[in-house]
């Protein structure tokens, strides 16, 4: 059968991602309460299922947890009618498929392992697309490997890999739909992008993207006619499934009040606020490309010796973004030189998912760091195939920077102190989440 033989012929990718799969489930449910907007979505989804679960009880390391300033959802959400999404600053999917989970697994207790799986498939989902996209551009499963192996280990994907929020799920239905478009099914990938946008509008830059990609590769009346048709079904895939949404678990059952909804929400939502202890996680889109204004998702501490125990940072593997300016000055002079997809596709994907957000910052909208979470795979491509044209020494040397420098940001600090022994009495830890 053909699936034996994919699987012989990349079989090491296989074991590779079997051995990422094992990591990721390794401690998927620490912290077993909500980081960051995880206090939102979890909340949200078990009530779009219709449960009333009884509320975790927060340990870590099997001692109790006390929770510094809770997120009071009461005061976001006025009204919270049962069974519905009173999240509706956000699309639907993502917290669908997480409440198909909690519904399945976990419909008695709030369980935050349960919540979090979902996000484990969705990172799988897209580190095999990855690997094949990076495969039709290089034709080589060595470049294709480590280009999967290099996304599995930024730290900003390696996080949301982890935890319940969206992002997760628009970057992967993006990069399926990305992968099926180099395959040649342009309308299968438009349904990719549609469960993209419908996940997180963020998907939609990634469409574009490769809309833009094919028409620069394509300049005939037959693939101009491809472009419309994608967006055609893109936009029927998407207003059939928000209106069936809207008629079961929306606020109004008519699609266009419910989206309205939305419209008002975001334009009367403050996001100066932070649940982040310390500073505001608010940053500009030409911070990102130098790490800046990390957002702190959560940390504990151990309060005899003040040593974080769990601390989880959404920022980049600094190996990976902070060549961002160079390679993509690199890619851009042989795009134009060359016109290869090698270099034009990693372009475009990045200038269609980062400078967006610039227009986003004009028109006042605060952002944070997190959104780079789509502009990852086009950096890690761009790197790597400018790590082509290095010795093999240069290769092999910074391939174990990007997996020290993951390490050296690596979430879970109290893993290495669980490992060596050196386990602390934690009768009352404080968990700090807010100012």
């Amino acid at each position: 059968m053909k699936i034996f033989k994919v699987l012989r012929e990349h079989r090491i990718m296989f074991i590779v991602l079997i051995g990422f799969l094992v990591i990721d489930v390794f401690l998927l449910g620490v912290p077993n309460f909500g980081v960051y907007d995880e206090a939102i979505y979890v909340p949200v989804a078990y009530n779009m299922m219709s449960l009333k679960p009884q509320p975790a009880k927060p340990t870590i390391l099997g001692n109790p947890v006390t929770l510094g300033t809770p997120l009071n959802l009461s005061g976001w959400y006025p009204k919270q009618p049962f069974g519905k999404d009173f999240s509706v600053e956000q699309p639907p999917l993502a917290k669908l498929i997480i409440g198909a989970f909690l519904y399945t697994f976990a419909p008695d207790t709030v369980n935050y392992f349960w919540a979090r799986v979902p996000s484990v498939i969705m990172s799988i989902i897209a580190l095999v697309s990855m690997y094949g996209i990076a495969f039709s551009l290089f034709e080589s499963k060595r470049w294709a490997l480590l280009s999967m192996v290099f996304l599995n280990f930024d730290t900003l994907f390696w996080v949301h890999s982890r935890i319940a929020l969206l992002d997760i799920y628009g970057l992967a239905f993006m990069m399926l739909g990305t992968l099926l478009y180099l395959r040649n099914r342009m309308h299968l990938s438009a349904v990719c992008f549609a469960l993209s946008i419908l996940s997180k509008l963020t998907g939609v830059f990634g469409f574009i993207g490769i809309l833009i990609y094919h028409l620069l590769s394509h300049h005939d009346k037959a693939n101009i006619k491809r472009v419309f048709a994608s967006m055609g079904i893109c936009a029927i895939v998407c207003v059939v499934v928000y209106t069936v949404y809207s008629w079961f678990w929306g606020m109004d059952q008519n699609p266009i009040a419910n989206f309205m909804l939305y419209v008002t929400w975001m334009k009367g939502v403050n996001w100066t606020f932070t649940l982040v202890q310390g500073s505001s996680p608010v940053s500009q889109p030409w911070a990102w490309l130098f790490n800046d204004a990390a957002v702190r998702y959560a940390q504990i501490f151990d309060p005899a010796t003040g040593i974080p125990l769990v601390s989880i940072w959404g920022r980049l593997n600094p190996a990976l973004i902070f060549l961002t300016v160079p390679v993509f000055a690199y890619t851009g002079y042989e795009m134009i030189k060359q016109r290869k997809p090698v270099n034009a596709l990693p372009f475009v994907w990045f200038m269609a998912t980062w400078l967006p957000w610039f227009f986003l910052t004009l028109s006042g909208a605060e952002q944070f760091i997190h959104h780079m979470v789509g502009v990852i795979p086009a950096v890690v491509l761009g790197v790597v195939a400018w790590l082509r044209t290095q010795s093999r020494v240069f290769q092999a040397g910074f391939s174990m920077f990007v997996f020290a420098a993951w390490a050296w940001s690596y979430p879970y600090m109290f893993l290495w102190l669980y490992v060596t022994g050196a386990r602390y009495a934690l009768p009352h830890i404080n968990f700090f989440f807010g100012n």
